[in-house]
């Protein structure tokens, strides 16, 4: 997993947050879903479940952290940490 996604506040904030992940899961991949854009997709390896994490306009939080049935909105680091592996383990 490499948790440093690119330039800019909130990729700063999120690599936190995916550090705080890995920590825990140091299985966890995580893929932006269109190179440029605001949208990231996590899995742990192996798995088909997946959590996306998007980002307001301008790639700043409020980040929006989903999976196929739910959705946790967060504001930083921990907290958006905290969602998706609540999510990941749902």
């Amino acid at each position: 997993m490499n948790p440093d996604l690119g330039p800019g506040e909130a990729d700063r904030i999120l690599d936190d947050a995916l550090r705080l992940v890995h920590a825990q899961v140091p299985e966890l991949v995580a893929e932006r879903v269109v190179e440029g854009e605001t949208a990231f997709r996590l899995h742990i390896e192996g798995s088909l479940e997946a959590v996306d994490v998007d980002c307001q306009a301008g790639g700043q939080p409020v980040f929006i952290v989903s999976d196929e049935y739910s959705w946790i909105q967060a504001n930083d680091a921990t907290t958006t940490a905290r969602a998706i592996l609540d999510l990941l383990k749902a």
